[in-house]
């Protein structure tokens, strides 16, 4: 028996995610192109043991037409959970579905540099970002990795295993 809420600790840091994604996503006004239909960048093949879990209970409220579907492309290159090019778990997606499309920042200490991906159908290659225009996610990933490895020590399963997405559609 676990007594922590890992997945409301997770729910958690998703809405200071969230939180911090619109307000980085409110400095581009218009410009980012990311809608509903959109998923140029939804091609993960596994998450994280506490993100499965969050996972397998929003795939587990659908509907058993669309669980059906889901899984008759499990094989497929995009996200399984994609149904008309629309995330039918949406509200429960990963951390990085959720940052797709913003000009991501990561910190590269040994060569003392910020690295940065950003999508292109949002920003030129060349695009000269400041850096208050940056999504920081270095933090966040480490508290999701923190929190994973935490959740994965009291269910003794392997924190380093990513589950694949096809094995949730089971």
């Amino acid at each position: 028996m676990v007594d922590r809420d890992f997945m409301q600790e997770y729910r958690d840091l998703v809405g200071r995610i969230d939180g911090e994604i619109k307000k980085t996503a409110e400095l581009y006004g218009g410009r980012l192109r990311c809608s509903p239909g959109c998923s140029t960048c939804c091609t993960i093949s596994s998450v994280l043991p506490l993100e499965a879990a969050l996972l397998r209970q929003a795939i587990g409220r659908l509907d058993e037409q669309v669980k059906k579907k889901i899984q008759s492309q499990a094989a497929g290159s995009s996200c399984p959970l994609l149904v008309d090019r629309l995330c039918v778990v949406y509200q429960s997606r990963p951390l990085i579905c959720r940052t797709h499309g913003l000009p991501i920042a990561y910190v590269d200490y040994e060569r003392q540099a910020i690295e940065v991906s950003a999508c292109p159908l949002n920003f030129a290659e060349d695009y000269d970002f400041e850096q208050d225009e940056l999504f920081f996610i270095d933090p966040f990933n480490g508290e999701l990795v923190r929190l994973n490895e935490e959740y994965c020590t009291a269910l003794g399963i392997n924190s380093k295993f990513r589950v694949p997405m096809q094995e949730l559609l089971g």
